[in-house]
């Protein structure tokens, strides 16, 4: 017992004495995830964050750490990273704290398809949502992604992976059940170079109205709430400057050539809230 007295004086006396390390208040320290599945897909977003924040006067200082999807929002919940990229939805709005700016220009909502080789002839007479519907294919989602309600709210068949949805590539190359799986026009292109063995459908886009938000972590060691007002200024001003159409360009600008987007057939899908 004296013991543990002596240690609290100790301390006590120490924090008396002793300078608090203090952040400089022109310093924006913020633990940011790098996804372990897609070890590039952070690129766009910490250059974005780091590149506003400057550019409004702070100092941004980015400390990154590989996480597997499937953790980043339970560390997101627990404020152990300050803030993530994900596609805005009611209940996240709810959960974490909103940077209510779209970040890519809506491609997110605009999908592509990955599919089997060989299978390109299944999707040649789809026109419109209810040729689409009337295919009876099976799209495999990752588990309560957005494009699961997305897929519920217009009645079109799907399967969910409750593993790690790199998975799923593998999945679509070599089974019958799962007959494509949907990605944004900003990932499908980088994925394809990483499996070779699947086809990018050529005919069609399936389109619902989603961007990807900032979304900050409220309580914690690493709480993005508590710099709320500084990457809402910092995002606010890089939409009006034209930093985030620039850095859209340098990131995906070659992807609607490449996937000739133009002249595939708009498919709109319902959104749900």
């Amino acid at each position: 017992m004296l013991k543990k007295l002596l240690t609290l004086f100790t301390v006590c006396a120490l924090s008396l004495i002793l300078p608090a390390t203090k952040v400089p208040a022109d310093v924006i320290p913020l633990h940011v995830p790098v996804l372990e599945e897609s070890p590039e897909q952070h690129l766009f977003y910490h250059e974005l964050l780091e590149t506003a924040i400057e550019e409004i006067g702070h100092t941004p200082e980015l400390t990154a750490s590989q996480l597997p999807q499937l953790r980043i929002k339970s560390y997101l919940q627990h404020g152990l990273i300050s803030l993530y990229w994900m596609i805005e939805s009611e209940q996240r709005n709810q959960d974490y704290i909103p940077i209510e700016i779209g970040l890519t220009s809506k491609l997110i909502g605009k999908r592509v398809l990955f599919i089997k080789k060989g299978d390109q002839h299944l999707f040649e007479t789809v026109e419109n949502l209810e040729d689409f519907r009337d295919l009876n294919l099976t799209a495999h989602l990752g588990k309560k992604w957005f494009d699961v309600r997305v897929w519920q709210e217009n009645e079109l068949a799907y399967k969910e992976h409750s593993g790690s949805w790199k998975q799923i590539f593998r999945m679509i190359e070599l089974g019958t059940r799962h007959n494509y799986f949907p990605r944004g026009i900003n990932e499908i292109l980088v994925e394809a170079a990483e499996y070779p063995n699947l086809a990018i459908e050529k005919r069609l886009v399936l389109i619902y109205d989603r961007d990807f938000r900032f979304y900050l972590s409220n309580t914690g060691i690493n709480a993005g709430s508590r710099y709320k007002a500084v990457i809402e200024q910092a995002l606010k001003k890089a939409r009006e400057s034209g930093l985030i159409k620039r850095l859209i360009k340098k990131y995906w600008g070659s992807e609607f050539e490449i996937l000739d987007y133009d002249n595939r057939i708009k498919i709109l899908l319902q959104t749900p809230e």
